[in-house]
């Protein structure tokens, strides 16, 4: 590769020219793409938030010379942090102060990792060796400057708070935070309290502050504000929400300061994962959020004085279990989960002892496509949840036979997946399939994509030949 044009890459990339950067490298032929420029290829796609491109371009370096470059490991770790693998992240991080500790960059990830998840002995011990490595880097991204946060004007405040009372109720007081004094209290966000009435017969805890600030999706460039809501059963009374839920309102906070410093946008089907139990009374270890409103699309919006509209996220804690399960699996299998598992009450409210729905998912199952390269390969509106058998997600053969059924949850989409070569007694065993998305399904075989909207009743088989032939319809 000719050096003028590495440095050409370089100068810019000094500039932020990320795109052009992307462009210019991807025009180039395979082999001409040497270690240096497949490393920038993916620190400009990262940037421009192509975390799984990015991870794609890091696949093609060479394996031994991955192991022992440096660059390599932050590269990868950097993507996967894009994508919320925390904990792949961390091992990245981990690989690079192995080469070498005295590198500042894989403490500062370390650091954004720990912060994200609420990590905070973690967090301080990551960040007391990076402020002796570079005191300075440290401060540029958790500093004081980094720490101040927005706060609402009078009148969106205003229009947030009457939106509150229209569809939540009147608040009656304050969630303070464990060790807090309620009257001292001068954090932006703050937790309103409003009591079960006769529309609504359940507690709910409204976020204030967080929508503040408006964080950005750096894929659409599109700002997003949002505010949470959390349920509590109607038999508590107003001084057990206190004495019992002061975690939430610190969660919610450290959940709204991620949006804030870290302009990490939050929407429905998002999951944090806290890295550690919330609090000594609760065993959950994360949360995914869902859209209030979503099922009421003539109810008004919450609109501030700009014109932009602040979304109410519900957040619904989650234990270790399901978290990993969310992730692997994704958030529309989850609440399947929850919607045959648990009863009304405990998918409604929050609980501090519900069952876990996930209890002894360890994610062990080697799937022949890692989580971290799945693409988003279909818009698909309605329920997405199927079944495939093992012989496709963990052995990788195509789908041999395909039949949509009636669904059984107003989750299941009816398709069901399979090799084709499974007998009797390996679908006997439960163990030998599992509930997914479409569109993961879709990454493993994209030749069902075309199929997809096929009714219920259709069944397909592949021929010698390598194409999908219809039996016929089934009604």
């Amino acid at each position: 590769m000719d050096n003028e044009f590495l440095y050409e890459m370089d100068d810019l990339m000094n500039e932020g020219r990320f795109e052009e950067v992307a462009g210019r490298i991807s025009e180039l032929d395979e082999d001409e793409i040497c270690v240096e420029l497949r490393l920038m290829l993916a620190h400009a796609l990262s940037q421009c938030a192509k975390y799984h491109e990015a991870i794609d371009a890091l696949k093609n370096v060479d394996e031994e010379m991955a192991g022992d470059d440096i660059g390599y490991h932050l590269e990868m770790a950097g993507a996967l942090f894009g994508l919320h693998y925390y904990r792949a992240a961390v091992k990245e991080a981990e690989a690079c102060i192995e080469i070498d500790e005295n590198c500042v960059e894989p403490w500062l990830l370390l650091c954004l990792v720990y912060q994200e998840t609420g990590q905070q002995k973690k967090f301080e011990n990551a960040s007391e060796v990076a402020k002796e490595i570079d005191e300075e880097a440290w401060n540029n991204i958790f500093g004081d400057a980094a720490a101040d946060m927005e706060v609402y004007e009078e009148e969106d405040m205003k229009r947030v708070l009457e939106f509150v009372v229209k569809h939540f109720g009147m608040p009656c007081g304050m969630l303070p935070v464990p060790g807090e004094e309620e009257t001292e209290d001068k954090h932006p966000i703050n937790c309103l309290i409003v009591k079960p009435d006769d529309v609504n017969d359940f507690y709910k805890v409204i976020s204030i502050g967080i929508g503040a600030h408006a964080a950005s999706d750096k894929n659409r460039q599109i700002p997003h504000r949002i505010e949470m809501a959390a349920f509590l059963p109607p038999s508590l009374t107003y001084d057990e929400v206190i004495e019992k839920y002061g975690w939430l309102a610190r969660i919610m906070r450290q959940f709204g300061e991620m949006v804030h410093i870290d302009d990490t946008m939050l929407a429905a089907g998002h999951s944090i994962s806290y890295g550690e139990k919330m609090d000594s009374t609760v065993e959950y270890n994360g949360a995914v959020f869902n859209d209030l409103f979503v099922d009421s699309p003539d109810m008004d919006r919450c609109i501030i004085g700009n014109g932009e509209e602040v979304h109410f996220l519900r957040l619904v804690p989650l234990y270790e279990e399901e978290m990993m399960f969310k992730i692997e699996k994704g958030v529309t299998t989850l609440f399947r989960k929850f919607m045959t598992q648990l009863e009304p009450e405990q998918i409604d409210f929050i609980i501090p002892d519900r069952p876990n729905v996930c209890a002894g998912f360890g994610g062990k199952k080697k799937w022949a496509i890692p989580r971290s390269s799945m693409e988003l390969l279909i818009e698909w509106e309605g329920a997405d949840g199927c079944y495939a058998t093992d012989r496709i997600t963990v052995d990788g053969c195509r789908v041999g036979f395909m039949i949509r059924e009636k669904p059984d949850s107003k989750l299941d989409s009816g398709w069901r997946f399979f090799a084709g070569d499974e007998d009797q007694d390996y679908m006997d065993n439960p163990d030998n399939s599992d509930i997914f998305s479409l569109n993961t399904i879709c990454n493993y075989d994209p030749d069902i994509i075309e199929y997809l909207e096929s009714p219920v009743g259709t069944a397909l088989y592949r021929d010698k030949n390598g194409y999908f032939c219809r039996y016929k319809n089934r009604g």
